[in-house]
């Protein structure tokens, strides 16, 4: 048996500490996301509870005539804010050292190994007859994901200095497609970073 997840990094949003919305150009790019949707058959859409992640989750539902349903386990490894004391330079200085050493837990969050852990269960626990399930979530948490689970090399040939650049590979409303093979627990990396849907953005 085969499932396919469509692993979306929410809209953009300011750059702004807390749990800042959509900017309008956010609005725009998660609209082109549901269009690309429209004529797929996606049985279920998660998502993380964060407000950027639910708006452009709400975008998609309104379009599959689908319920969004939030999952903790989506939320991004950590978020600026979540340490209402750390200014954004303590906090890139952090996520930085977070990437580079993936088992390092920081202050707040998750270590780096264990976010990405955090959808292998939720992959490895969707029904079979859930074929099609779409995962808005974060930028961070989605390279996590697949630093665990492909080897560099496959990801840099998918997507230029993907490993170099590691976070910052993923753009917003981007889509990543992994195939989850449940008999042999094996993934396929489909598509990543998929943007040609933006293009008219």
């Amino acid at each position: 048996m085969k499932n396919r997840f469509y692993l979306v990094r929410h809209g953009k949003t300011k750059k702004q500490i807390g749990d800042p919305p959509l900017s309008i150009k956010g609005i725009k790019q998660a609209r082109s996301t549901a269009k690309y949707f429209k004529l797929l058959p996606i049985q279920k859409l998660l998502a993380s509870p964060i407000i950027r992640t639910q708006q452009t989750a709400q975008y998609i539902a309104d379009v599959l005539a689908l319920d969004v349903v939030t999952l903790n386990l989506l939320r991004e490894r950590v978020n600026w804010g979540d340490d209402p004391n750390q200014t954004f330079d303590d906090f890139l200085a952090m996520w930085q050292r977070a990437s580079l050493e993936r088992n390092w837990q920081p202050p707040v969050g998750d270590s780096s190994y264990a976010a990405g852990e955090r959808i292998c269960k939720i992959i490895s626990s969707t029904p079979d007859e859930l074929s099609h399930i779409v995962l808005v979530t974060h930028g961070g948490i989605i390279t996590d994901f697949l630093r665990n689970v492909f080897e560099a090399s496959l990801l840099d040939n998918r997507l230029t200095n993907f490993s170099k650049a590691k976070d910052g590979s993923l753009i917003e409303c981007s889509i990543t497609i992994v195939d989850y093979y449940t008999d042999k627990s094996a993934y396929d990396l489909v598509e990543l970073g998929s943007t040609s849907h933006l293009h008219e953005l």
